[in-house]
């Protein structure tokens, strides 16, 4: 692969970040989403002045899930990422859409580096439909029922103009304002089993309270929240115990308890055929985008060839590789 300068990438281009190594949420995500990629955004500037990209712009959700949302956009520099041993991907962009995604941005008031809460509801959403798409071959009816109920509640917490809380696929997928379907929910493969070396039964119970208290009674996204808690929690506990255990060692690498790991691998799989799948036209909420996702619709020239690029950092050498 080659990559580029951090002076090249342009605004409007997209960016794609890789997992924190060693972060559990994203060893999750990365089991069902089949790469390492973590979070997204859109490169641009805080200063509103013209050239080079400086800064990824992305979801910046507060105050979430609760019924008062205050969502917009926060702007990190480059190095930021950097910092937390996380690499940078570029997908340039056509003129046109880079255009387009800027007009979108140019409707928030910049956050420079602004501190959002973790939306639980978002990325237990997201992992759901994902979750959904994996038990297609051998639970094909609870599939069925969990990818539904995933649509629903990731239609009933969209984004809107008065509501701007985004999941941070979501935010560029409304931005280019391409429709996603069904068929590109399916990931590459991945080998990891799930790792539950900690699974203790009271990061299951705690994960349950959350899924139950963390929406306010009189919200009326409730509903849907709840129908999908209950697939999840009644027929499908693995996956429970799973997102529990990830959401522990999490919480331990936040207070400084949890291991640290080296850098995470490269990220890069081949998107997969989209092949037997039930109803692959469907279109999906902008909500149950991933960033995965984002590289395989837009990352690809008109032969199938990825045109992802590594964003180098600056002490490295600007040599092709």
């Amino acid at each position: 692969m080659w990559a580029i300068n951090p002076g090249e990438v342009r605004q409007g281009d997209i960016l794609l970040v890789t997992q924190i190594p060693g972060e559990a949420v994203g060893k999750l995500m990365e089991r069902l989403d089949g790469t390492v990629f973590s979070h997204s955004g859109i490169a641009t500037r805080a200063d509103g002045a013209d050239g080079a990209a400086t800064h990824l712009a992305s979801a910046l959700a507060q105050k979430l899930p609760h019924s008062l949302d205050y969502g917009g956009v926060r702007w990190d520099l480059f190095g930021k990422y950097w910092e937390n041993e996380r690499d940078l991907y570029c997908i340039p962009m056509p003129d046109d859409a880079r255009r387009e995604a800027l007009e979108y941005l140019a409707d928030f008031e910049p956050v420079p580096d602004g501190e959002g809460s973790f939306s639980y509801v978002k990325l237990v959403t997201v992992a759901a439909g994902l979750r959904a798409v994996e038990l297609e071959d051998t639970q094909p009816e609870l599939a069925q029922r969990m990818f539904d109920a995933a649509c629903t509640l990731a239609d009933a917490w969209r984004a809107t103009s008065r509501v701007r809380s985004y999941f941070c696929a979501e935010l560029v997928a409304n931005a280019f304002g391409r429709t996603f379907t069904r068929a590109e929910m399916v990931p590459p493969e991945v080998d990891e089993e799930p790792d539950k070396d900690i699974a203790e039964w009271r990061w299951v119970g705690f994960l349950v309270d959350l899924m139950v208290d963390w929406v306010d009674s009189d919200d009326p996204r409730r509903q849907a929240w709840m129908d999908l808690c209950a697939i999840l929690t009644g027929e499908d506990w693995d996956f429970v115990a799973d997102a529990a255990t990830a959401l522990a060692k999490s919480g331990m690498r936040v207070f400084g308890t949890g291991p640290r790991e080296a850098a995470v691998p490269r990220p890069l799989r081949p998107p997969p055929p989209a092949t037997g799948q039930a109803r692959p036209d469907t279109p999906i909420p902008h909500a149950l985008v991933t960033p995965r996702m984002l590289w395989q619709v837009f990352g690809h020239d008109e032969d199938g060839r990825s045109t992802l690029r590594r964003v180098r950092r600056p002490s490295e050498s600007t040599t092709a590789e």
